[in-house]
C-alpha cells in the first residue's frame, strides 16, 4: 500500500514540473516577442525658433610683426601656437655691432653728464634743478658740456639696436612664423602672425528677411565643424544695417564662453535660439512616415498606437504639434522605425530633452 501512494506523489510532482515548465517557455516565447522602445511623457515646453548659419572666427587683435631693418636672424624664442606675453621677446636679428655703438654712445653721454654738472657749477647753478636755471643760461651750459649731442647719440643707438629685436606688442599666439635661425631676414616680409584669445569673434551673414529675428546683446551658440560636440556661447555685438547686393546682413557676435579650442579663421556652425509660446514639442526622431504621412506612436496598454499629427514648426531636433498628440501621451522616441498599429512593447522611459 506504501509504494502505491508513492507512485501516485511521484506522479503528481511530475507532472506540476513538467506544467511550470512549459509556462515558462511560453512566458519566455511571448517576452521575446516584445519589441523594445524608449518612451517619454508629453508636456507643454518652450519651443525654440532656430536660425542656422555658418560663420568665421576672427581675432578682435590681430597684427602682422615685422623687424624694421635687414639682418640675419640670431635668435628665436617661440615657435608656432606657443604664447606669448605683452613684452616679451620673440626674435632678434644680429646685432653686436649696433651692441658696441649702442654702449660706446652710453659712455659718452654719462661723460657728458658729468660735464653737465661741472659747467651748472662754474655758471654758480651747482645745486639747481634745470627748470630753476634761466633757459639762455642753460643752452650754453648744454652746448659747452656736449650733453644735448650725447643724449641724441645715445637716443638714436637705442632706436637702431631696439630695430634688431621684436618684442610682443599684446599677449597672444605666435602664428605663420616660417623663418629660421641664420635666415636673412627683410623689413618687408611679415615675420609672424600674433593673435589674442582673449577676444574673439565670429562673423557671419543672416538673410534680409531675418533681420527681425536677431539683434544686439542677443546670445547666440555655435559649435566648430572640428569638433560640434562642443558648444560655445557668444553675444550679437554688431548688425549691419546695410544689406549686401546678393541680399545677406553681415551680423558680429563677441564669444563669451572658454575659446580655447578656437582660433582664428576658423569655419563654424551658428545656432541662433528665439522662444516661442509653450506647444507640445516632440524630439524629431519620435516622428516616422507611415503611408507618405507623419505619424507619432503612442503606447496604450502595452501596445504601440500610430496617431496622424500635424507640424506647425521645426528646428534643428525638435518639432512643434498642434494635431494628433495630448498632454500626458506617452510617445515611443525610438524603436518606432519598423513598428506597426497594436505591435506590443516593452517600453523603457527616458528624460525628454
Amino acid at each position: 500500500m506504501k509504494k502505491i501512494i508513492y507512485f501516485f506523489i511521484s506522479i503528481s510532482f511530475c507532472s506540476c514540473t513538467k506544467k511550470t515548465e512549459q509556462e515558462d517557455i511560453i512566458n519566455s516565447t511571448t517576452a521575446s516577442n516584445l519589441t523594445n522602445v524608449n518612451c517619454s511623457v508629453l508636456d507643454k515646453n518652450i519651443f525654440y525658433k532656430q536660425i542656422l548659419a555658418n560663420g568665421k572666427i576672427e581675432a578682435h587683435q590681430r597684427s602682422e610683426l615685422r623687424f624694421k631693418t635687414n639682418e640675419q636672424l640670431a635668435n628665436l624664442y617661440y615657435n608656432n601656437g606657443q604664447t606669448v606675453f605683452k613684452g616679451e621677446i620673440i626674435a632678434n636679428l644680429e646685432n653686436s655691432l649696433l651692441k658696441n655703438s649702442l654702449d660706446k654712445a652710453q659712455i659718452e653721454y654719462d661723460k657728458a653728464k658729468n660735464k653737465f654738472k661741472e659747467e651748472k657749477i662754474n655758471f654758480g647753478y651747482g645745486k639747481a634743478n634745470e627748470n630753476e636755471i634761466p633757459e639762455n643760461i642753460l643752452k650754453t651750459i648744454q652746448f659747452k658740456s656736449g650733453y644735448l649731442e650725447a643724449k641724441n647719440n645715445l637716443e638714436n643707438a637705442e632706436i637702431l639696436y631696439n630695430q634688431t629685436i621684436l618684442r610682443a606688442p599684446f599677449s597672444g599666439i605666435i602664428a605663420n612664423l616660417n623663418s629660421k635661425f641664420g635666415n636673412f631676414i627683410s623689413s618687408s616680409d611679415i615675420f609672424c602672425t600674433l593673435i589674442s584669445q582673449n577676444n574673439l569673434e565670429v562673423i557671419f551673414n543672416i538673410l534680409e528677411n531675418e533681420m527681425s529675428f536677431v539683434k544686439k546683446g542677443q546670445n547666440i551658440t555655435l559649435t566648430s565643424f572640428a569638433n560640434n560636440a562642443q558648444e560655445f556661447n557668444a553675444k550679437i555685438t554688431e548688425v549691419n544695417p546695410a544689406i549686401s547686393k546678393e541680399g545677406f546682413v553681415r551680423v558680429k557676435a563677441k564669444i563669451t564662453s572658454n575659446s580655447q579650442n578656437l582660433f582664428d579663421g576658423m569655419n563654424v556652425k551658428i545656432i541662433i535660439k528665439k522662444n516661442k509660446k509653450k506647444s507640445i514639442v516632440i524630439p524629431k526622431e519620435a516622428l516616422v512616415l507611415r503611408s507618405n504621412k507623419e505619424v507619432v506612436f503612442t503606447i496604450e496598454n502595452g501596445f504601440a498606437k500610430w496617431n496622424y499629427v500635424k507640424i506647425v514648426d521645426e528646428n534643428s531636433s525638435h518639432y512643434a504639434i498642434n494635431e494628433g498628440l495630448s498632454i500626458g501621451d506617452t510617445i515611443i522616441i525610438s524603436g518606432n522605425q519598423n513598428l506597426t498599429h497594436d505591435t506590443k512593447v516593452k517600453k523603457t522611459f527616458i528624460r525628454s530633452k
